[in-house]
């Protein structure tokens, strides 16, 4: 979506009008008709689903509201928005398993379900929708108009792929009469949308040219060579997103809105919990508040609490990325390294001094590099369709190689990652010197000639808009 050549000549042509406009009514009008032209463009279907969720939504807050806070409003809602993903994402799914269940005993009827066609955007609007409705029904805040819901749930910049913004932080910044055109807001887009796009086309889409080719034949290649694309896709996988949320956030500056941080370093992480608060943050926070907490109420077992909970809304987590069962196993893994880590942090906090034993810095870069491992094995399973793949990779292998530069660019971007873990310190020192604004317009400089003569002839989609 962000590659294709519409987007930033309509998008810088967009932003002109928009702060030419008088009122922020007006504005967010405009804006709400330049994203459903938008998405028209890549999904005719896309703009009727939109407009009627959004309509369905605005409907059920009205009803919640009416009968102060009703359970079964509420309830329709969540239904109503779940059996439409269901609907046009799951149905080929479900309907698959069901027949292969079913193919045991013969008597059974035989389902042929086929797949809908799937809406730009599908996920990540059902889900904002489904945080909306639940934060007024639990109080947090008051249903907005009709025009401020559906600009929220098809704002162009972030609608493909997030972040999963929430409504509460996006009202005020709608409603307000305040915000004026700042020239910081020019600046700040630029450098984020440069530097996604030199993490996209330049890092991501460099690695995918050497790891795409590993996953038609994984065992053809030499042991050591299936570990480094191992690590080569859960970077690809990082600095394909990372770029995706650094260009909508920087997108949606160019209006005067800010959006949240998507990622905080999270292969610095040193431990899965802790990953999983630095990765793809609005998705964490969402499965968190609407998921994890819910199922944590429902009963005060120790084995519910620390082992049903975090492998149920971690494969839910997993299930929503596809209709796929190696989607549901990803998520099952994390799911499942997330209970290890809360009995062994139950275990040190029993003994403490074991756990202040464990307090070294030699530990905790230890703790980075397993957490850094589990993930990567996770990437293996998010990417292979064929499970069948799963059980051969890394006890079957041949004695091919992965090329000399694929392995060096792997390898290089991990000495970045983890050989120099404080490098925002470092910019933060620059920062406070007197030619910081050259260097840093020098460094923009540089990667933007990058982009252009150093960019693949093709670039690939972004991973996660295909969600």
């Amino acid at each position: 979506m962000f590659l294709s050549w519409p987007y930033f000549p309509i998008l810088i042509f967009s932003a002109i009008i928009y702060w030419a406009l008088p009122k922020q009514r007006n504005r967010n009008l405009f804006l709400t008709a330049v994203s459903l032209a938008f998405i028209y463009w890549f999904d005719k279907n896309a703009v009727i689903v939109v407009i009627g969720l959004t309509l369905f939504t605005f409907l059920i807050a009205w009803w919640i509201e009416k009968s102060q806070g009703g359970k079964l409003a509420h309830t329709i809602g969540i239904v109503g928005l779940l059996l439409v993903l269901a609907i046009f994402k799951y149905l080929g799914f479900l309907s698959g398993t069901l027949n292969s269940l079913f193919s045991f005993v013969h008597q059974l009827p035989v389902f042929q379900f086929e797949k809908l066609f799937l809406p730009l955007g599908i996920s990540y609007i059902t889900f904002k929708y489904i945080s909306y409705l639940t934060d007024i029904q639990w109080g947090l805040f008051k249903k907005g108009n009709f025009l401020d819901l559906l600009c929220y749930g098809s704002l162009f910049t972030i609608f493909a792929a997030g972040p999963i913004e929430r409504f509460d932080r996006m009202k005020p910044q709608f409603e307000s009469d305040k915000i004026v055109f700042k020239l910081n807001y020019v600046e700040v887009a630029f450098e984020r949308i440069i530097f996604g796009l030199f993490q996209k086309q330049i890092l991501a889409d460099r690695l995918a040219e050497y790891t795409l080719q590993f996953w038609y034949y994984p065992t053809t290649y030499t042991l050591v060579s299936q570990i480094i694309v191992l690590f080569g896709y859960a970077l690809q996988m990082y600095l394909d997103f990372s770029g995706y949320s650094s260009i909508a956030i920087g997108s949606s500056r160019l209006f005067g809105l800010t959006i949240m941080e998507n990622f905080n370093n999270p292969y610095l992480a040193s431990n899965i919990s802790q990953f999983w608060r630095r990765w793809h943050i609005s998705l964490s926070e969402w499965i968190r508040d609407y998921i994890f907490f819910p199922l944590y109420q429902y009963k005060s077992y120790s084995f519910w609490l620390f082992v049903c909970v975090p492998i149920i809304a971690m494969a839910l987590c997993g299930l929503w990325h596809g209709a796929s069962w190696n989607y549901v196993l990803w998520g099952i893994w994390h799911g499942v390294g997330i209970a290890i880590y809360h009995y062994w942090n139950k275990y040190k906090k029993k003994h403490k001094k074991f756990e202040l034993a464990l307090n070294t810095p030699i530990i905790s870069r230890t703790a980075i590099l397993v957490t850094f491992f589990y993930v990567s094995l996770g990437g293996i399973i998010f990417r292979t369709t064929n499970l069948g793949h799963l059980t051969n990779l890394f006890f079957h292998h041949g004695e091919q190689e992965l090329s000399i530069r694929g392995k060096a660019l792997i390898l290089v971007l991990l000495l970045c990652i983890f050989l120099v873990p404080n490098y925002h310190k470092i910019l933060q020192k620059i920062s406070m010197k007197r030619y910081y604004p050259y260097v840093k317009w020098f460094v923009l400089f540089v990667i933007i000639e990058s982009i252009f003569f150093l960019s693949p002839a093709t670039s690939a989609l972004f991973i996660y808009a295909g969600f």
